[in-house]
């Protein structure tokens, strides 16, 4: 389950800003990868559980990516198009085999040079070869999927169903979760949708049809709380204009609703912890400030409301990233987790504990980041330093961390929620 942003410039006034939490099984990790434009001999690509003709020429891309996927959860490319995908269960079939939805984001990011591009290679690869294929990690979750797709500027909503599917331009503010969200105020659509839902009798006809009554599941999408979410996503942004800085995007993708302990787990809450009957939790985060120079804040940790986030740029050749592999990233994703673990044993107290240590640094990044660009286009091996001392500080965090909360006194938590996590510990590869 998961929840993705976009703000255009109409509302910021220069940039175009993207924002997504990945909520995917507590021992799933994901770490960032940059991978640089390259020329390809081969003919074919191998995608997670089927291959695909391979282009001569791929672009350059950051890429959020869970460890066993071939594709990723959200990503940014070269050209600045960025697209997150969203979990969507829809009343047609999933097929065994396909392009997961992790997949064709990594495919139109490597082959976009705009939005509008990346709309029409999505739509194309979900009709062939067609989306499909197990998206759980140790479970089976089958499903398909929503994006959004997003260059400097223009926005898109996309959500599909099978080979199906309708398309919004995003005016001032987009949101999506795990739910079908465009009725008929659709600006394109699949040109069989409406005649197949109307034979299937998902409407009475033309006039009735709305795209998200007649493709989803309801009941699907209130158990997976993604109506309640973009709900409160939206609530969110509109509460904090008219400022709406990157600062005020962390605070958004931290969001707890009501409540400040997580001790139960909750499908409805933006930053999402996992405990009990709840099996999904936001396992990392990113934040995208679209502009001349596109600024890409990541955790590169699960949890949000724990981790800092940090700056990374790239350009077609190499990025800021202060590791080279996705081995390398996968270890700072588990340091971070190691405190998380803890954390869970007493999580307000926890809490504390970052916001006195981690939060007045991300503050000074934010600032940093600011001035930099504020005295003109920065060389970018100042930024690599800047990326590589914010890795390096971050991890330092969490060391102090760590040890701040193993011998913490244990908080109020249900008995189910220590249960689940005992099980959840015992699997953990960390």
């Amino acid at each position: 389950m998961c929840d993705t942003i976009v703000i255009t410039p109409k509302i910021t006034g220069s940039k175009m800003l993207f924002a997504k939490n990945s909520d995917r099984e507590p021992n799933e990790p994901q770490a960032m990868v940059f991978y640089p434009s390259q020329v390809h001999e081969e003919k074919e690509l191998s995608a997670t559980y089927i291959d695909i003709p391979q282009v001569r020429r791929t672009k350059a891309f950051l890429l959020s990516k869970p460890s066993w996927i071939w594709g990723g959860e959200m990503g940014i490319n070269e050209d600045n198009v960025v697209i997150g995908n969203e979990a969507v269960f829809t009343k047609e079939h999933v097929s065994e085999k396909g392009l997961l939805g992790m997949d064709i984001l990594r495919i139109a990011l490597e082959r976009a040079s705009s939005a509008d591009v990346a709309l029409n290679i999505i739509t194309t690869l979900i009709g062939n070869p067609g989306q499909g294929g197990n998206g759980g990690f140790t479970k089976r979750l089958m499903y398909h999927n929503s994006f959004i797709i997003a260059d400097r500027e223009k926005a898109w909503v996309l959500e599909t169903a099978g080979k199906y599917w309708a398309a919004k331009k995003v005016d001032a503010i987009g949101t999506i979760s795990n739910a079908l969200s465009i009725g008929n105020d659709f600006d394109m659509i699949h040109p069989e949708a409406i005649e197949h839902a109307v034979k299937k009798r998902w409407c009475k006809s033309v006039d009735d049809f709305e795209f998200n009554k007649a493709f989803g599941k309801g009941l699907y999408a209130l158990f997976s709380g993604g109506r309640f979410r973009k709900e409160r996503t939206e609530k969110l942004i509109r509460d904090k204009l008219p400022l709406l800085t990157v600062k005020e995007i962390f605070e958004i993708l931290r969001d707890h609703g009501d409540t400040q302990n997580i001790t139960r787990g909750s499908m409805k809450t933006v930053c999402m912890h996992a405990g009990g009957i709840i099996s999904s939790q936001t396992t990392a985060s990113m934040v995208c400030e679209i502009d001349d120079i596109t600024t890409v804040w990541v955790t590169n940790n699960s949890a949000p409301c724990l981790s800092v986030f940090k700056p990374v740029w790239f350009n077609n050749e190499e990025s800021t990233l202060p590791y080279k592999t996705e081995e390398d990233g996968l270890k700072h994703w588990y340091h971070g987790e190691r405190f998380y673990r803890n954390a869970l044993k007493n999580y307000l107290k926890a809490r504390e504990y970052f916001k006195e240590t981690a939060s007045n640094y991300e503050l000074e990044l934010l600032e940093r980041v600011n001035t930099i660009f504020e005295e003109g286009t920065p060389d970018f091996e100042k930024l690599k330093d800047l990326s590589r001392e914010a890795f390096e500080k971050s991890w330092k965090i969490v060391n102090s961390l760590i040890n701040k909360t193993s011998g913490m006194p244990s908080g109020k938590r249900s008995l189910y929620f220590k249960l689940y996590w005992l099980v959840q510990n015992r699997e953990f590869k960390g």
